[in-house]
């Protein structure tokens, strides 16, 4: 088995946490690792890992306090 469905599970993970449950938006933005992550998921190979992806960071950026941390991760 490779590594890819492992990430792929996590990056599924992120979206469906903040996504079932708004206090986990700031959690995950403010942990290290996350958010790169995510923006690296955003050229998977697959159209669902893509998709998964920028769901998870929609529901991140719901949270008003979130934009500024997503906005400086993304340059």
């Amino acid at each position: 088995m490779t590594a890819e469905p492992d990430a792929l599970a996590v990056v599924n993970q992120l979206r469906d946490r903040p996504g079932r449950d708004p206090m986990n938006r700031r959690a995950i933005v403010q942990d290290q690792g996350c958010l790169p992550g995510l923006i690296l998921f955003l050229d998977h190979p697959t159209l669902s890992g893509v998709l998964s992806a920028l769901l998870a960071l929609r529901y991140l950026a719901e949270c008003r306090a979130n934009r500024e941390k997503l906005k400086g991760d993304w340059g």
